[in-house]
């Protein structure tokens, strides 16, 4: 029976650094971290650079300044995007759009939501959920498109 090492079965890279197997040295030049730093994640999130006009080519619109004239206010995600989000529920057949990040009077902006969706949709009843703790509302129906639109035009 033969008996190996145990610095032969440790393949990690500490094991080997500490058995003296791997040579390696340390550099605190900054010109050399910076192929180093290009490779770590961001801490927080850029601002997005500014353009000649807007929509840009993807589609992306600013936020305004606050409308002071409202009484509500939605704000943007970290990533500077709508927080709108939809919800497919029970096997796809209970379809439901989320709108977070309300700040302000919640049951206006309910109000001007259902009355906008009534009035571009045709529909006569806009199932809402209002969820005053949590700042959400919850709309019944597939309409991410609409309130995209109705969150643009109020400048969110």
């Amino acid at each position: 029976m033969q008996l190996h090492s145990s610095a032969s079965f440790e393949s990690t890279p500490q094991a080997q650094i500490k058995a003296g197997l791997t040579e390696f040295e340390v550099s605190a030049d900054p010109e050399e971290f910076k192929f180093v730093e290009r490779l770590l994640p961001y801490k927080t999130v850029p601002s997005p650079p500014s353009h000649t006009n807007y929509p840009t080519p993807s589609g992306w619109i600013p936020q305004k300044e606050a409308d002071l004239t409202l009484p509500y206010f939605v704000r943007r995600t970290k990533n500077h995007m709508l927080p709108i989000y939809q919800e497919l529920r029970n096997g796809n057949t209970r379809k439901l759009v989320k709108i977070r990040y309300i700040e302000g009077d919640i049951w206006a902006l309910d109000a001007d939501l259902r009355e906008y969706l009534q009035q571009v949709t045709g529909s006569k009843i806009i199932a809402t959920q209002v969820h005053e703790i949590a700042r959400w509302i919850r709309v019944k129906g597939l309409y991410a498109e609409h309130i995209c639109a109705f969150m643009l035009k109020k400048g969110f």
